[in-house]
């Protein structure tokens, strides 16, 4: 799961990652075509003085984009990862877990150029597919270790902006299917609350769209999914999402 993220301008490329102790001058790295170890850190060769490049902090599952350019243990004295550029214009710490080891994978969308740079801890060996309805595919996620909640995967599913319409159909149809099978006291309020995961994300895919007209777009499709008594047709979750999309793309 995402548990962090941030933006950084950098002018020189290396971005550097590791513990939260005093880290060593990189101001002599070298040029490596990959992530390097360096006084128990690591250093990512990303894009410069062009556009931010986005880190972001992943536990066990993640998007299975990317080259990996580092996958090994790191020591995390106190728990907590470090990100920050050579010139220590930006830093930024999440605590990430237990004090210790850690087994840590880096991908980068570009080796030697990165603009997204993934770091993922304590990530499991197996992978899973996200797309539930074949016209409509999203990318999988690695680092898969035991089975994985409906509300997880639905994270997962909402975890990027790409492919808007393939991402909300998928989202779409696992709130049908948990819908139509979950016979609980608590099934509504879970339906409820699985719409609004989706309608926050929809405030960051369409940041144009006011709060007002999506909190209306998310009534409806409440609505629509607590009438649906068979959800095994996919074509319902597309029928939702192209009359939730209408007006918004």
């Amino acid at each position: 799961m995402r548990i962090a993220a941030v933006q950084m301008l950098v002018n020189n490329p290396h971005v550097i990652f590791g513990s939260t102790e005093e880290v060593e001058d990189f101001i002599e790295i070298p040029s490596p075509e990959a992530s390097l170890v360096k006084g128990g850190h690591l250093a990512a060769r990303t894009r410069a003085q062009v556009a931010p490049v986005l880190i972001q902090v992943w536990r066990g599952p993640h998007p299975d984009l990317g080259t990996v350019a580092f996958d090994g243990s790191a020591y995390l004295p106190d728990g907590s990862l470090f990100v920050l550029d050579v010139e220590r214009l930006t830093m930024f710490s999440r605590k990430c877990g237990a004090p210790g080891s850690h087994r840590l994978t880096v991908r980068v969308d570009e080796v030697g150029e990165a603009s997204r740079v993934d770091l993922v801890l304590d990530a499991g060996d197996n992978r899973m597919e996200l797309s539930r309805i074949g016209a409509y595919p999203i990318p999988a996620v690695a680092g898969v270790s035991d089975p994985l909640a409906p509300a997880d995967i639905l994270n997962l599913i909402l975890s990027d902006f790409d492919h808007p319409k393939a991402r909300l159909v998928n989202a779409m149809d696992l709130v049908i299917r948990e819908w139509v099978a979950d016979t609980s006291p608590r099934a509504a309020v879970r339906r409820s609350a699985r719409v609004r995961q989706i309608i926050e994300w929809m405030r960051w895919a369409f940041p144009l769209v006011g709060l007002g007209e999506l909190k209306r777009v998310g009534s409806v499709i409440d609505r629509e999914v607590a009438g649906i008594a068979d959800g095994r047709d996919g074509e319902l979750a597309v029928r939702i999402s192209d009359s939730s999309l209408k007006g918004l793309l």
